[in-house]
């Protein structure tokens, strides 16, 4: 069903807080490519929002830590 991507995602996230079989481990880094897939698809009508947040956020940040260091 059209669902089921969404069973994969919401198990792969509640995964780390309640785990009933042993074996299953979720590695953090496969979340987060998930979680990028999602946000950056092709779909998503808030991309480019998104993006440009991110990405003047990633610009504050730098500059917040350059300050913290002379150059």
């Amino acid at each position: 069903s059209n669902d089921c991507g969404v069973w994969v995602a919401k198990w792969m996230i509640e995964c780390g807080y309640m785990n009933d079989y042993e074996n299953v481990a979720v590695v953090t880094a496969t979340r987060m490519k998930l979680a990028l897939f999602i946000c950056l698809s092709a779909n998503n009508v808030l991309k480019n929002e998104l993006v440009s947040n991110a990405t003047k956020n990633w610009d504050d940040q730098h500059k917040k830590r350059r300050a913290l260091v002379k150059v």
